[in-house]
């Protein structure tokens, strides 16, 4: 769930529900996730659609969330929260420190002045921004109290939280237009108490938002969501978030997980409660283990790019500023493996949904040189889950381990994803049960997670949460996107190889891709002038079927606006290969379009005068709709769609045509649209004068008809596919 895509515009209005089910949350958060990249949806409409579906107001128990992990650490929290506020109070009410507090009077007192503007603001303020400094006053109250305790040997206290000197200001590291009016981060409890420089998204504990209005916390909050994906982004390691929202003198806390959004009650920084509360919340998040912060325990931050050398290329542009150890453990091996990343393909700069990333990593050899030998693909991802404790039917990496261990014996002539390590990440590998999951996160709270309620209409409690487990698997080879083809000819044999890499597996192993994408095929070059070969990837929706019949059940599975007619109507008929040839032919049609190294940008710019810009906006049947007309028959196809491809290409437009002549022109089965209901003849109504009112039986929906032709139209597309291999072949060589 992103910033764009997330309207009921892009997600098919009416025809599919924005609620708080386990099922709805799935197909708007999952299926739709492209948008973040190739839409450019209203902003205000992602955050309202946020607030309205997503946020849970008022937890009184979101503070536990952070609470430090023993007894002991909860008894320090709430001694050093009395002696933060007593010690406050004081100051504001001109006192002085008790004999042997240890507290210096004059580096807080110009603290407390700010502080003391602040209580008096009660419901409303001219403008938001002296807020900024009223709340990095208290922040730094709070610290130095803190660093004194710390002095005085209190074992507690695990860090320090500083405020940014900057304020209403872009990160440097932003890649959009948005301005932040506070960062929040955390320091040594030996570093200096001050306001620091603060400029990266990635050094940034949590976003605070301001407004200057009570009355304007849904607007703070709506602020906070936009800005807070930007730490996803750029924190490789975060599991979730955490953040602020400031309306005058409230302020909220806000918990960002996977699938919900919590909001703290408000804290009223005019009552002496509003400011004890606040108190303890900085405390909590300076004495609580760093993984209730949101950070990943088994990913390690890798400070400065001479600590980790890798392959020894700590001068090639091609290497991360930023990299991460991280621990990689095998359900079936039981053993663990450490990995150095070395860049970020993919990352999670969602808010919510499984957070996918991405990694190009090699061996961490803990010595010397850092890491080692070949590279490969880590991708780390929260699914759904059941019961994470064994492996569910649908697990990529045994579905993974299944394509390895067939091709062992088999090797074909393609390449494809070769499982090295795979399984859920284990917080304590000697700990079977130790399974990083939602559970994992309620638990260390003290709160049970309860499963969301399965009727999508039924509004479920904060703590009605989806399951999910945390995944990382390592593979090989290491591929690009497809954008990065020369020319059209690469793309042609890319996509062939990819597809016989598709069908190979489906032949060969049982298992039915059902998610083909611009994102799931990438490029692997072995030199720079050597032919391109197209890699398979991603099999997080695919299922293993019957090796005889080779299909599924209906279910909706890919991703838009590259899935099928009948995957997005859920049409009441088997999932089969040719779902995914559909999806393939659309993949074709749309960089034909937008060009196949366009930005997303210049594709959305590019879309606006084609007809093809209906494939992924408007309800389930417009876009069914259109698909269905477009497609036809082959004069429909080639003057709506492919008259819009871009003037350059020459052969992508016959490679087109040839595709949709073998998926849509097979004589007993043509076309893609529905046939008109034949009704009765009035004058041969029958006793009860009703007959003519009915309609009789039409001609079948195409789609649902070849399904009996599946065989004999895969033969087909394959030898499309074959053909322009080899035209593509000999373009390259001419």
């Amino acid at each position: 769930l992103s910033k764009a895509g997330v309207t009921q515009k892009a997600t098919g209005g009416s025809e599919i529900k924005l609620r708080k089910s386990c099922t709805s949350k799935l197909e708007t958060v999952e299926s739709y996730k492209i948008y973040e990249k190739e839409l450019n949806e209203d902003v205000e409409e992602y955050a309202e659609l946020l607030i309205g579906s997503y946020t849970h107001r008022d937890i009184d128990g979101l503070l536990d969330f952070a609470k430090p992990a023993t007894p002991a650490g909860q008894e320090a929290a709430a001694h050093n929260d009395d002696f933060i506020s007593d010690a406050m109070e004081r100051l504001l009410a001109e006192k002085k420190f008790p004999n042997g507090s240890g507290l210096d009077r004059r580096s807080l007192m110009p603290l407390a002045l700010g502080i003391g503007k602040w209580t008096k603001v009660k419901s409303s303020i001219k403008s938001e921004k002296p807020l900024y400094g009223y709340f990095s006053d208290f922040v730094l109250f709070v610290a130095q109290c803190l660093k004194s305790v710390a002095a005085g040997n209190n074992a507690h206290i695990a860090r320090l939280l500083l405020s940014a000197e900057q304020s209403n200001h872009k990160p440097g590291d932003s890649n959009d237009s948005y301005h932040i009016d506070v960062g929040l981060t955390t320091c040594d409890i030996g570093d200096s108490v001050k306001r620091v420089s603060l400029n990266s998204y990635a050094d940034m504990l949590c976003i605070v938002e301001a407004k200057q209005k009570r009355s304007l916390d849904k607007d703070a909050l709506m602020q906070l969501y936009i800005d807070s994906d930007s730490l996803y982004l750029h924190q490789l390691n975060r599991q979730y978030l955490w953040g602020l929202a400031i309306c005058a003198d409230e302020v909220y806390a806000c918990m960002m997980l996977n699938d919900d959004l919590f909001i703290s009650p408000a804290m009223r920084i005019s009552e002496l409660a509003g400011r004890k509360m606040l108190i303890l919340w900085l405390v909590r998040w300076s004495m609580c283990p760093e993984d209730r912060l949101g950070y990943d325990p088994t990913m390690c931050r890798v400070i400065g790019q001479s600590d980790v050398d890798v392959n020894g290329s700590d001068n090639d542009d091609d290497v991360d500023d930023i990299r991460y150890t991280i621990d990689c453990y095998d359900d079936k091996t039981k053993k663990k493996i450490k990995y150095v990343t070395k860049r970020t393909i993919v990352p999670a700069d969602t808010l919510l949904g499984r957070h996918t990333r991405c990694f190009v990593a090699t061996r961490y050899s803990g010595s010397g040189t850092g890491s080692s030998g070949e590279e490969v693909v880590i991708k780390d991802v929260w699914l759904p889950a059941t019961d994470p404790s064994f492996e569910c039917q649908r697990n990529e990496t045994k579905l993974l381990r299944k394509i390895r261990d067939t091709f062992k014996q088999d090797t074909p002539d393609h390449i494809y994803p070769k499982l090295i390590v795979g399984g859920h990440v284990r917080l304590n590998p000697k700990n079977r049960s130790a399974i990083d999951t939602t559970d994992v996160i309620f638990n260390a709270a003290g709160v049970d997670r309860i499963d969301p309620p399965s009727d999508s209409d039924t509004d479920s409690a904060w703590n009605q949460q989806l399951l999910r487990a945390h995944r990382r698997i390592v593979t090989s080879p290491v591929g690009h996107s497809i954008k990065t083809v020369q020319n059209e000819a690469e793309l042609i044999i890319v996509l062939a190889e990819a597809m016989q890499c598709y069908s190979s597996i489906l032949s060969k192993c049982g298992i039915l891709h059902r998610d083909i994408s611009t994102n799931n095929i990438l490029v692997v070059r072995d030199g720079e002038d050597k032919i391109p070969r197209g890699l398979l990837i991603d099999f997080d929706v695919a299922v293993e079927v019957d090796m005889r019949i080779r299909s599924t059940c209906p279910e909706i599975s890919g991703t838009m606006p590259y899935m099928s007619i009948a995957n997005i109507l859920n049409l009441d008929t088997p999932r089969t290969a040719l779902d995914d040839w559909e999806s393939l032919l659309y993949v074709v049609c749309w960089l034909a379009t937008v060009g196949i190294s366009s930005s997303d940008r210049v594709a959305d710019a590019k879309l606006t005068e084609k007809f093809i810009k209906y494939w992924r906006t408007g309800t389930t049947k417009m876009i069914t709709d259109a698909k269905r007309s477009h497609m036809h028959s082959v004069r429909d196809f080639q003057f709506i769609i492919v008259e819009g491809f871009c003037e350059e290409y020459q052969l992508l437009p016959r490679f087109a045509i040839a595709l949709h002549k073998a998926l849509f022109g097979n004589s007993n089965c043509p076309g893609a649209r529905l046939g008109l209901k034949v009704y009765g003849d009035d004058s041969s109504d029958d006793d009860n004068g009703d007959n003519g009112d009915k309609p009789t039986d039409g001609p079948k929906d195409p789609l649902v008809k070849r399904g009996a032709h599946v065989d004999e139209i895969v033969a087909n597309l394959e030898k499309v596919l074959d053909k322009f291999k080899c035209k593509a072949q000999a373009a390259l060589n001419a």
